[in-house]
């Protein structure tokens, strides 16, 4: 049984604690207390007060105390106990509890979550006093804070001085592998609803934090090589899932055993990983345009697409854009390039699409390597191996037809290595044939709307030369037309007005502005600027490929003078009627760009344009094209995402 203390407690208030006490065993011994509120010790008083009314029970009445609040007792209420110091025995009844005092609480719980919990609160009864709250974490009370910080949405919504505030900020972050529950008690009446915070499923703010505070309280070696090769195979773990789920490498091998059991088998939408140096881009240049067509038309037979860059990440822009066509784009943390895709997908890849020479150089061997059973696939761009032995001609370099010798070596090669090659040019197709006779190459162009062209009456006739100036053939061009072929055209017609238009153009183009010539370099709305234009050039004297400049022109209904190699793969220079709008001299490409500004003499280009786009450009053509050289598909193909992009090379 326990032992209690002789004596009373008298008065329990707000204002005081009084009574007596005496030791019965020891009655001549002065008894010491102590003062106890809500656990926590405030006061150690010893009961030697004289009280005439004791004079018969010990010490001659010298047994009383009387103690009055240093600080008074929590407004809310709380609990007092009183016990012996000595051998700390308690009053028969302790603890006493001293009542709260008169109060209306008005406030919001506004955040909770394992880091802290914060609102406001105020009593409307007592504005002018700060209300002091206690947290309860399940179950277990925490200590308690006042909610007196500023805030300005309190002040300016007429709370007095705003001072209601509260964040508490609790000693350890909470676990997020268990449920919590979190309660605010003012005193004995709980502020609020009672607060759930369930079990963490995906890495939120809170638990981001949560785990950094853990790694940062690592500090000794061999804790941060332990935590090091724990997240290194997390993130190892989380990879190879995400892997495993794009290219449905699970499902696949569930796939083979069922079969190889003689059961039904689902069939598994074939992936195909396309890889460029950047994310294709319609309004930069036409091969970004050649490899968005090549995808889409991918998709149309059954292909989960995926793309990933090689040279210059993506943006989370660029993640939206293709997200938006039904293409994953591959991007960091999980893949940090196309040897991590490779590596990755690997096992689940049907096809491989290596766009222009330097990716098909870095990650043939690798194909082959991390998915042998994947058809691979170099998509040439065009040769650079022509395009240059044609520059060094025109600009008699002889060091960069050697150049251009190592170059064709290295594309021999990568046409070799490959199953299929894809270039848009019968010319490159005939050159590729015949340097690599057992290379597998096909004509495959991309697709090109044919669309209505909104027109404005312009008091001059405007000729435009669209192109991207990176390029180093569309600048010797625009350099070539300004100079060399403008003012032969200005003699027949003097107040012609040329147009240079495009991305990426260098300071040497824009030199070229004069008062009949509009450098006008990037334009958001290629259509508009070419309301009021009469006829596009192609003034290229050296190149590689089919030229998207041309392709757009015919687009919009636009008739285009242009050279041989502009005209390369494109058209029959021979025909009547396409030798009528090729040259290439500068004093041949001014007398046809006078002659097709009749509007009746462009009529037969536009009309054999458009049959020539809707026959060999359409994207049901494209799609036929690959359906030869992909595997074929066995399951039914959901309908694409609608394209909304802007396929125009500006």
């Amino acid at each position: 049984m326990p032992q209690f203390l002789a004596g009373y407690i008298d008065i329990c208030n707000h204002d005081r604690i009084a009574g007596w006490a005496v030791d019965l065993k020891n009655p001549d011994r002065p008894v010491r207390l102590r003062i106890f509120q809500n656990g926590q010790l405030v006061q150690e008083i010893a009961a030697t007060t004289f009280r005439a009314d004791l004079r018969n029970v010990a010490r001659d009445g010298c047994c009383a105390f009387d103690w009055a609040w240093h600080e008074p007792p929590p407004h809310e209420g709380c609990l007092i106990d009183v016990r012996d110091s000595l051998q700390d025995r308690a009053f028969q009844g302790s603890p006493f509890h001293i009542d709260p005092q008169p109060s209306r609480l008005v406030g919001t719980i506004d955040i909770v979550d394992r880091l802290h919990i914060a609102g406001w609160i105020m009593d409307e009864l007592n504005p002018d006093r700060t209300v002091w709250l206690t947290a309860v974490i399940d179950s277990v009370q925490t200590v308690r804070f006042p909610a007196n910080q500023f805030r300005r949405d309190l002040r300016d919504s007429g709370l007095n001085s705003g001072r209601y505030g509260f964040d508490y900020v609790f000693d350890a972050a909470l676990d997020p592998q268990q449920d919590h529950v979190i309660q605010l008690f003012h005193g004995q009446e709980r502020f609020g609803e009672p607060c759930h915070l369930p079990t963490a499923e995906h890495l939120d703010k809170p638990l981001k934090h949560y785990f950094s505070t853990l790694l940062q309280g690592l500090n000794t070696p061999a804790a941060r090589s332990e935590a090091l090769t724990f997240l290194t195979k997390a993130a190892e773990t989380l990879r190879q899932q995400t892997g495993s789920d794009i290219a449905s490498i699970d499902d696949r091998a569930f796939a083979y055993r069922a079969n190889r059991r003689h059961d039904d088998v689902t069939s598994v939408m074939p992936c195909a990983l396309f890889v460029d140096d950047r994310v294709p881009d319609p309004t930069v240049d036409a091969g970004s345009v050649a490899l968005l067509s090549h995808i889409r038309a991918t998709q149309a037979i059954g292909y989960n697409c995926c793309f990933i860059a090689s040279r210059q990440a993506p943006s989370e822009q660029d993640y939206l854009r293709l997200a938006s066509l039904g293409i994953d784009c591959l991007m960091q943390p999980v893949f940090t390039g196309p040897e991590e895709a490779l590596k990755r997908l690997g096992p689940g890849l049907d096809v491989i699409y290596l766009h222009r020479l330097n990716n098909a150089e870095s990650y043939s061997a690798l194909s082959r390597a991390f998915a042998p059973t994947a058809t691979l696939i170099w998509s040439v761009a065009d040769l650079a191996s022509l395009r240059l032995h044609r520059q060094a001609g025109i600009e008699n370099r002889p060091e960069l037809a050697r150049t251009a010798t190592r170059i064709e070596v290295r594309e021999n090669m990568c046409a070799w290595l490959a199953d299929s090659v894809l270039t848009h040019s019968a010319i490159e197709a005939e050159r590729l044939e015949r340097m690599v006779p057992t290379a597998n190459i096909h004509v495959v162009p991309w697709a090109v709307p044919v669309k209505t062209r909104s027109r404005r009456r312009q008091d001059k006739p405007v000729i435009a030369f669209v192109a991207h100036f990176a390029h180093a053939p569309n600048t010797d061009a625009a350099k070539w037309l300004i100079l060399d072929i403008l003012p032969r055209l200005k003699k027949r017609i003097p107040n012609l007005v040329c147009r240079l238009i495009g991305s990426a153009m260098p300071h040497a183009v824009h030199m070229l502005a004069d008062e009949d010539v509009e450098v006008m370099g990037h334009v958001s709305n290629l259509e508009d600027t070419l309301s009021d234009v009469s006829l596009c050039v192609a003034p290229l004297r050296y190149g590689a490929g089919i030229k998207g400049k041309v392709l757009d022109a015919w687009s919009v209904g636009l008739p285009i003078v242009m050279t041989s190699v502009a005209a390369e793969g494109l058209v029959d220079a021979s025909s009547p009627l396409w030798a009528k709008s090729i040259a290439d001299s500068a004093e041949d490409f001014a007398e046809k760009t006078a002659a097709l500004l009749v509007p009746s003499a462009a009529k037969a280009q536009i009309a054999a344009a458009r049959k020539l786009l809707k026959e060999r450009f359409s994207e049901k053509a494209i799609q036929a094209s690959l359906e030869d050289i992909l595997p074929p598909v066995m399951i039914e193909t959901p309908p694409l995402p609608e394209d909304r992009s802007e396929p125009v090379l500006n």
